[in-house]
């Protein structure tokens, strides 16, 4: 199937600016099936705050990478170019499980003559939301790619997966992701930014979204999220709090402490939260809190709240640091957050 799929790379499929499709017959048409990408990233990582000396302010840096868990490639072919724009016409080539394979249009975007190919715009958005940082504003920014293609080994081991790297230059007419391949971008590569001039310390939620305007064929496109926990104190220090990729934020827990060998009833609130989910206590010592009852008694836009009752278990010394971060499954974690007591 490899081999097949990739001879029919090298066809040139002709198009006028609609997607064209090529069948090898009618009745492979009826029955195959879309080989589709499945774009999934990554939480940032090497995460750092810089002085920005065209602000007078900072910026925080990160790298980001996304890679293909799909059972076809994400292929990029290059289309025509309207010179009075500089914007060229791109297509997304799927193909199929009977070796064919059609174009969609995924969007016209900028052509540079310089670097001779195109750059995929809007391929991701970056988002910094501030979580417990009274005065904290929103910040975002959008990625283009300088070029997609197979420059990170993640899951070999997937059905279709090359051993080897397909997509593995910056090709003028075609770029990709292979099956079980990722595409890495650096902090120091222009666009893996934030500015994050005026805004005070506190704990903030960074989230990278791919494709955010849907304009590729994917098989999932609930997935195409990640998000880190951040503790930024200016003027350098960015310490990760929860790398899990949750995008949920836990917001609060109140009451928030309870003595051992005592029950109590607590309200939680964030966002992300969702019906049927645990919550449990992390990164302390002594008696671990024990949640049970957990009940979503609101889901709105703007807030979600659950309640719960605690129980400390009474044991007969406290523990070094009965300080524990709270953790909401599939939403994230809200750092030292409860306290037990004598």
């Amino acid at each position: 199937m490899n081999n097949l799929r990739f001879c029919v790379r090298k066809l040139w499929v002709a198009y006028t600016g609609a997607a064209t499709v090529f069948l090898a017959s009618s009745a492979g048409a009826q029955t195959a099936v879309d080989l589709l990408p499945n774009l999934r990233p990554f939480p940032a990582s090497h995460i750092t705050l810089v002085p920005n000396f065209f602000t007078s302010g900072s910026t925080l840096r990160f790298d980001t990478s996304s890679w293909n868990n799909g059972t076809g490639p994400l292929e990029l072919v290059a289309g025509a170019v309207d010179t009075g724009s500089g914007k060229q016409m791109v297509y997304q080539r799927v193909y199929l499980s009977d070796g064919t394979s059609f174009l969609h249009y995924a969007g016209s975007f900028v052509f540079h003559p310089e670097h001779d190919h195109f750059h995929f715009e809007d391929y991701a958005l970056y988002t910094l939301q501030p979580v417990n940082a009274p005065g904290g504003s929103l910040r975002t920014g959008s990625k283009t790619t300088f070029c997609v293609e197979d420059n990170l080994k993640v899951n070999l081991q997937l059905p279709g997966a090359p051993p080897q790297p397909v997509y593995a230059t910056c090709g003028k007419l075609i770029q990709g992701m292979s099956i079980g391949w990722g595409d890495i971008y650096v902090s120091s590569l222009a666009g893996q930014e934030l500015d994050f001039t005026g805004n005070p310390d506190g704990i903030y939620q960074l989230k990278i979204e791919v494709d955010p305007k849907k304009l590729l064929l994917e098989s999932n496109e609930n997935d195409n999220v990640s998000c880190v926990l951040l503790s930024i104190t200016s003027p350098s220090t960015v310490k990760v709090l929860d790398s899990s990729g949750a995008c949920g934020v836990v917001q609060s827990i109140s009451p928030n402490t309870a003595a051992m060998g005592s029950t109590v009833n607590v309200v939680i609130t964030g966002f992300g939260f969702t019906s049927g989910t645990t919550i449990s206590f992390e990164g302390g010592s002594g008696p671990r809190p024990i949640a049970s009852n957990v009940q979503l008694v609101q889901d709105t836009d703007t807030l979600d709240t659950l309640t719960a009752t605690i129980t400390v278990p009474a044991k007969k010394q406290l523990g070094k640091n009965p300080v524990w971060d709270v953790r909401v499954l599939g939403a994230g974690v809200l750092p030292r957050a409860f306290t037990v007591t004598r």
